[in-house]
């Protein structure tokens, strides 16, 4: 997520010779021409803050403001910005707006044009409706993979991210951070021949991660599902831990992908999961990846956006952004949590909640009309304020895992019903590991004094059946038809022999 927490040692003119210091290792470590310039688009309303914020203290020799509104048209503004002031960019956007960045980066000012005018952002825009509204029919795989997200793994992958130290996407830990993200799911995925993992390099250090299950039966047909792999910390580089922003997200990405592979899921439509690079300046690893897929025209089918997972600050355990992303996509979510997520051990509440223009990768994706959604943490006037900062650390979020598990279950849910099982909505048995296994069927009705999701109760029919007090139960599914139900769970004991 894109904002910054400092502007008032920034704006106010606490540390003057700080500020310059700021500049000048923002230009090294971007590895950009001081006299160079860029074009960004963004709020209108934001525009003209900057103006008074930017332009009035920042001149260049020839007395030019090295920050200058160019061309406004329907509630966005083009606007030139030496490249060395984007993280004062942060500042104002944060303190001004309570928005996180809301630009984005473009290489001439005919780039920013074509934005300007994109027609996604027109009023009478129509977002495709594509495959959201297909039957939700895949219970059995979908209700046997939210028994197997992990908190403490998620928790786990969180302090490796941050553990890094930076992630900076100009720094050795930037990259760092995505060399060990391929190496993490290239674990989860090992022996598949389906499954493949790539670094995508850019113009800048940090690489983006990218790993693919390739569908069976559609596999031009793909579902993205993702999150930013950089921190920030514009007062030391060097310094931004990025626990909730973006560690969370890519842990909750990471945990799904864990548990899909743990399954054996097997797609009709290829999924894929990224680990964006450079989202803090720009958006800039996203928006490469979305522009080539629009240019290569693939057929992305649903895109779902996760950045900062890990604070509870509002009463509602997510919020959905409304802006800036495709209102189907949004609507799929909701008929997801419905479906399996409005009681029980996996109860998720929601509201919705906005974040401005170009808040985080989605806008990627919906500027080149991919169908993007965006869950977030809290309603976005209360996300957790230790980001960008040495405070974002697992210590100021919910460090139980409980809250970023509620997101992976939703990823789950998101991923498996779009993209089908091959092998239908029906049971497979999961390992070889096991002396016995044995399927059940509860149907129409409650034998044995088991009722449709009572999990416990068809564990003690295990340890009957098996005849031993230490048997499991394994997955379990249960799905209603009609006035009915049928649940199917497997049964099984460990082997003396392994």
């Amino acid at each position: 997520m894109r904002s910054r927490l400092y502007i008032a040692a920034v704006f106010c003119g606490i540390v003057l010779n700080g500020m310059g210091q700021a500049i000048a290792q923002s230009g090294e470590d971007q590895g950009i021409n001081s006299n160079a310039e860029e074009w960004i688009v963004m709020g209108t309303d934001a525009a003209q803050a900057l103006t008074n914020d930017l332009a009035s203290k920042f001149i260049d020799v020839n007395d030019a403001p090295l920050f200058a509104i160019n061309t406004e048209e329907n509630g966005r503004t083009i606007a030139r910005i030496e490249p060395n002031l984007t993280p004062f960019l942060h500042e104002t956007m944060h303190e001004k707006f309570n928005r996180c960045g809301g630009y984005t980066v473009h290489e001439s000012r005919e780039a920013a044009l074509s934005e300007l005018n994109n027609p996604v952002y027109q009023s009478d825009f129509t977002h495709a409706v594509g495959i959201f509204n297909e039957p939700l029919d895949q219970a059995i795989p979908v209700n046997r993979a939210l028994g197997l997200v992990q908190p403490s793994t998620i928790i786990s992958i969180i302090r490796q991210m941050e553990n890094l130290g930076t992630r900076h996407y100009q720094t050795s830990g930037g990259q760092e951070a995505a060399i060990r993200v391929q190496a993490l799911w290239n674990g989860y995925g090992a022996g598949r021949g389906d499954f493949s993992v790539e670094r995508i390099g850019h113009s800048w250090l940090q690489d983006s991660v990218v790993a693919t299950i390739r569908g069976s039966e559609k596999p031009d047909e793909i579902v993205v599902i993702g999150g930013h792999l950089d921190s920030m910390n514009a007062n030391d580089h060097n310094d931004a831990p990025g626990a909730d922003d973006n560690g969370s997200g890519i842990a909750v990405v990471s945990e799904v992908l864990r548990v899909l592979t743990q399954m054996n899921f097997r797609p009709k439509r290829t999924i894929q999961f990224m680990a964006y690079a450079a989202e803090e300046v720009g958006l800039r690893g996203s928006g490469d990846i979305a522009a080539r897929y629009r240019r290569e025209n693939r057929n992305v089918v649903g895109v779902l956006q996760f950045d900062m997972t890990g604070f509870r600050g509002s009463n509602r355990d997510m919020y959905f952004v409304t802006d800036n992303v495709n209102p189907n996509a949004t609507n799929f979510l909701r008929r997801l949590i419905r479906t399996y997520n409005a009681n029980g051990a996996h109860r998720i509440t929601y509201a919705d909640t906005q974040c401005g223009y170009a808040c985080s990768d989605h806008a990627s994706w919906n500027r080149h009309q991919f169908p993007a959604a965006f869950p977030f943490e809290s309603a976005f006037s209360e996300y957790n304020r230790a980001i960008h900062s040495p405070r974002d650390r697992v210590s100021v979020m919910d460090s139980t895992g409980a809250h970023q598990t509620r997101f992976a279950k939703l990823g789950l849910e998101f991923v498996i019903e779009l993209a089908k099982s091959s092998d239908g909505n029906r049971p497979t048995p999961t390992s070889n590991r096991y002396l016995q296994t044995s399927l059940k069927v509860i149907t129409n009705g409650a034998p044995r004094g088991c009722k449709s999701g009572e999990w416990a109760c068809m564990t003690r029919l295990c340890k009957a059946d098996m005849r031993d007090a230490s048997a499991w139960r394994g997955w379990a599914g249960c799905w209603k038809s009609g006035s009915k139900f049928q649940c199917y769970f497997e049964c099984g004991k460990i082997s003396t022999l392994h």
